[in-house]
């Protein structure tokens, strides 16, 4: 089975780095907002390098390097994020993948 795609635009990321658990939420175009459980740095890093300006001072998160920008994202089989790709300058496969589940899924709808 083909893994689901979707998009939206990320809303915040709350993480911890102590315990290395974060949350992005996702305000998905089709599904509402989303909660997606992820690994802290991982996500951070991934940010830092598909917007960059995502680490802060002192290693913090900085919001306003990500918030509002478009992703195409995955899920994982237990619901967390498996991985997203910047909606511009994504590759043809992702955006053919997200065309493909959003036909899917209206196919279940009805």
């Amino acid at each position: 089975m083909e893994q689901a795609v979707y998009r939206g635009r990320i809303v915040a990321l709350h993480g911890s780095w102590g315990s290395g658990l974060a949350v992005m939420i996702i305000d998905d175009k089709d599904r509402g907002l989303q909660h997606l459980h992820c690994d802290n740095g991982t996500t951070v890093r991934s940010l830092e390098g598909a917007f960059g300006n995502a680490i802060g001072p002192g290693h913090t998160i900085n919001q306003k390097g990500f918030a509002g920008k478009a992703i195409y994202y995955s899920e994982d089989f237990m619901g967390g994020l498996d991985g997203f790709t910047p909606v511009k300058g994504a590759p043809d496969r992702v955006k053919k993948a997200y065309r493909e589940t959003k036909q899917k899924e209206a196919q279940h709808v009805g």
